[in-house]
């Protein structure tokens, strides 16, 4: 996993290709966010079976929707 702020991550979703999701899990760290590429076989695991996924992104979705969710997360237990 890599723990990214919430501006991390949405710069890792703005240049995102559908082909090339980012998914987005809870972080326990404060402040944080777990963001993965969402095509590894690892990541397509988590994905499916990972209670703390967040949702999976790419940079054609809009920002400001994402945005929004995503602020709900950061920083809550995981």
């Amino acid at each position: 996993m890599s723990n990214c702020t919430l501006t991390h991550t949405m710069d890792r979703i703005k240049t995102a290709t559908p082909s090339s999701l980012i998914a987005v899990f809870k972080c326990s760290a404060p402040g944080m966010l777990n963001a993965v590429f969402g095509a590894t076989v690892i990541s397509q695991s988590k994905i499916r079976t990972d209670r703390d996924l967040i949702g999976v992104y790419d940079g054609l979705m809009d920002r400001q929707v994402v945005l929004d969710h995503l602020r709900k997360f950061v920083g809550r237990a995981a």
